[in-house]
């Protein structure tokens, strides 16, 4: 994962008490509720200029630092683009 992620993901972690995060670190367990999915889902498509489509909206997904991570890669890497 890179710092730009890093960053913008703990903006979003009210319980984050540390810079650095792991990818197995729980992002419900670092306080990301239903509403701050949607705020994260919107910086990181604005910042990566992707789209996250509704199958990837999972639990799975946002379970982990390492599934988010994953998840926002893979869409980048596949060209999945916003018109910006």
């Amino acid at each position: 994962m890179d710092a730009k992620f890093q960053d913008i993901l703990l903006a979003h972690l009210q319980h984050a008490d540390t810079t650095e995060l792991h990818e197995s670190d729980d992002l419900s367990a670092l306080g990301l509720d239903s509403m701050g999915v949607v705020q994260l889902m919107t910086d990181l498509e604005d910042t990566y200029e992707f789209v996250m489509p509704d199958e990837a909206l999972t639990e799975e997904t946002f379970a982990t630092v390492g599934s988010l991570w994953r998840t926002v890669y893979e869409l980048v890497a596949s060209g999945e683009t916003a018109d910006v």
